[in-house]
């Protein structure tokens, strides 16, 4: 016993164990409440079909009152994107590396500035969750079909089960909550594939159970801008029912050259540091030779724009060439002051990403005027689908446009303090990346390394949007 951890440290190793206990506070008495399954033998009239299939539901994950919610839904796609692949919503394929560049000749001091490096055989791409046949579309259309000359790193950064019912993919919702996400921040990628194996079970149980039908639910709008959750019975096979890897290892058996894995990160949210750890090992042990990182979530906007910055992040910097030109130093690295006649405008201010906890961690970090200039740089160059610092600002000016201490401020609030929290903590990524590039130690990991400096998660634990 004597060997075992603490249960100080099982809890603290499993942060998922957090999102229960806030739920639980948050819901109170409620959270006690059982789940209530209909009883055909109460003497009443019984409910129609989908009522009771629903609610007698009895799977580990597929349990009473969840519904199978089809991830393929209406208003998926961005119109604006230049390209467009059914069945891949929101693909969008960019340079993966930026070289640093001198903005201007007026001082050697200058801070360097960061343009994107065209690379024919090195690419990084966004997608939402592809439907089968969109996967092949998209493996095809980077060259990495059968016979093509391209190698795909395709990547997940789903934190939810996912489960593919004949081709399109779909996700666990309770049934009245169909259009939230069933959130576990900081599970493992290992629980979330045991639970799709769990969850691939109980649907052919299911499926056994229906002859060969399963009961599904869509998303289809009513009228513009109103969305209504319809029941649909499917009829399918045993090979119709696939968790997201058996989706990849079908493409690797057709012939597609697709390398597949797994980071769960919870959605709106910022990656916790080892999920950031497991991004860095990602890249950087499949960086040789042509290939393209593709990155995945459920619409291919935040998780998976992030993935992006973060891939462009190691690939910028492991090609960082210390005799090119020094960066600034710590004594370097103060904050710009800004005259009120002459200085941006608090509009462009905030757009910059210059918010005060942003500022403060530019002060402490030991290259923080690059950090955030090349997470910028890199945060335009992937904006396409998102720009992480506008999104930051729009949901300021919703908190801001509300009633003070109301339940819709409190909850814009929030989504908008992840964002920025996100933005953060890609600047301290960023820094951590350039500070382990210029020294000549062996590298720490980065959630040791973020443990090591305590200023900067206290800054990042800031509750405000000023």
């Amino acid at each position: 016993m004597s060997s075992f951890e603490t249960i100080e440290a099982f809890v603290k190793d499993r942060p998922v164990l957090k999102t229960f206990e806030k739920e639980l506070v948050a819901d109170g008495i409620n959270a006690l409440k059982p789940l209530e399954r209909v009883e055909v033998t109460d003497g009443v009239a019984l409910p129609d079909e989908v009522k009771q299939v629903v609610a007698n539901r009895s799977g580990s994950i597929l349990s009473a009152s969840t519904i199978l919610k089809s991830d393929f839904f209406l208003n998926l796609q961005k119109m604006t994107l230049p390209e467009r692949i059914e069945g891949a919503p929101n693909f969008r394929r960019v340079c993966m590396t930026l070289r640093r560049v001198r903005s201007g000749t007026s001082s050697p001091a200058e801070e360097p500035d960061f343009i994107a490096v065209q690379h024919d055989d090195r690419w990084v791409c966004g997608s939402g969750m592809p439907t089968v046949e969109g996967l092949r579309r998209a493996l095809t259309r980077v060259d990495a079909g059968p016979g093509g000359h391209n190698t795909v790193h395709w990547t997940s950064l789903r934190e939810e089960p996912v489960i593919y019912v004949a081709g399109r993919p779909h996700v666990l919702r309770l049934v009245d909550k169909p259009l939230e996400n069933v959130e576990a921040t900081g599970v493992t990628t290992e629980v979330v594939e045991r639970m799709e194996d769990n969850f691939k079970r109980d649907v052919l149980r299911e499926v056994k159970a229906g002859d060969g039908r399963i009961l599904l639910h869509d998303e289809v709008e009513e009228r513009p801008g109103v969305f209504v959750i319809i029941p649909i019975w499917q009829e399918v096979g045993k090979e119709d029912i696939m968790t997201p890897r058996n989706v990849f290892e079908l493409m690797v058996k057709e012939g597609y050259q697709v390398d597949y894995s797994r980071i769960a990160i919870t959605d709106e949210q910022a990656p916790l540091p080892a999920a950031l750890q497991q991004l860095l090992i990602r890249v950087r042990s499949n960086a040789s030779g042509p290939c393209d990182f593709i990155f995945n979530c459920q619409m291919g906007r935040g998780r998976t724009t992030t993935g992006m910055v973060v891939a462009c992040l190691v690939a910028t910097t492991a090609n960082w060439d210390k005799s090119e030109e020094t960066l600034p130093s710590p004594e370097e690295n103060g904050l710009e002051s800004y005259d009120s006649m002459d200085g941006p405008s608090e509009e462009e201010a905030y757009l910059q990403g210059e918010y005060k906890t942003i500022l403060q961690l530019v002060a402490v970090l030991s290259h923080g005027k690059i950090a955030k200039r090349l997470t910028d740089n890199a945060v335009d160059l992937m904006q396409d689908v998102q720009n992480l610092r506008k999104a930051i600002y729009d949901y300021k000016l919703k908190v801001d446009a509300c009633e003070k201490g109301s339940v819709k401020q409190l909850k814009l609030l929030n989504l908008g303090i992840n964002y920025l929290y996100r933005y953060g903590t890609l600047i301290v990524f960023a820094n951590y990346l350039i500070e382990m590039r210029e020294q000549d130690e062996p590298e720490v990991s980065f959630p040791q390394w973020l443990q090591e400096h305590r200023e900067i998660t206290k800054l990042l634990s800031r509750r405000s949007l000023d």
